[in-house]
């Protein structure tokens, strides 16, 4: 289907505007606390706006922030985002494949704009349009950079308690998306157990890479003990046919 055959449908877009509210009240604080690190880090105001812009990866972009602070080099930092942001190809693929009406230059278009909420949003939703999805990445996409511009021009001016309380936001959102998952399948509790174990014993051995080497033995150790029942039957069957 070419691209002249796609008509932009308004209220698909703005029915996935509506249902991306929820991820913009807690991205719009993510991204303050993202700016706080990347300040601190070293990057000035305008670095860590740009580097929302055009890496948008909201944990991947917190990490390399926190190495750069650690003194961590640049192809330690590339290739920890490289590796976190793998699953990225997945949601991705699955996105498409739902979205029957989407074009390969609207994929590629769109593809910058993917997250975990808003993958996790649309998924769930019985809407298959591709506006409806850009509606909702692309209006978290606008609230994260809104937050680091806001964090880049207030903090400097806040309380240092204010602005520490922004750091922890990163851990406030991993606790509210890995509790129900683990409530939901003890596995990924252990998992995310034998990652953090591993991941602050390599730490003294090879510092920063730590990261990149845990993850991906998690990974390799995850695909052994998670049960595939965990993953739901739509998310389960758009794998299967796309993959």
């Amino acid at each position: 289907m070419g691209v002249d055959k796609i008509k932009f449908d308004k209220d698909k877009f703005i029915l996935g505007v509506k249902n991306s509210v929820p991820i913009t009240l807690g991205y719009v604080p993510m991204g303050i606390g993202y700016a706080a690190i990347a300040l601190k880090a070293g990057m000035n105001p305008i670095q860590t706006v740009l580097f929302s812009i055009f890496v948008y990866a909201g944990a991947g972009e917190i990490i390399g922030a926190t190495m750069l602070l650690n003194g961590a080099s640049i192809i330690a930092i590339i290739l920890t985002n490289f590796v976190v942001n793998l699953r990225y190809m997945v949601m991705n693929t699955v996105i498409y494949n739902k979205a029957k009406d989407s074009t390969t230059p609207l994929n590629i278009l769109s593809a910058h704009l993917a997250v975990d909420e808003a993958f996790a949003v649309f998924s769930l939703m019985n809407e298959s349009s591709i506006c409806t999805y850009i509606g909702i990445a692309f209006t978290s996409y606008l609230s994260w950079i809104l937050g680091a511009i806001i964090g880049v021009l207030l903090l400097d001016i806040l309380p240092i308690i204010v602005t520490n309380s922004f750091n922890i936001s990163l851990y406030a959102l991993f606790v509210a998306i890995l509790v129900p998952a683990i409530k939901e399948n003890r596995q990924i509790g252990l998992l995310v157990l034998i990652t953090a174990i591993l991941n602050t014993g390599l730490q003294f051995v090879i510092g920063n890479w730590s990261l990149i080497v845990s993850t991906l033995i998690a990974a390799l150790i995850g695909v052994h003990i998670v049960d595939d029942e965990y993953l739901t039957d739509n998310t389960q069957e758009e794998l299967d046919e796309c993959c």
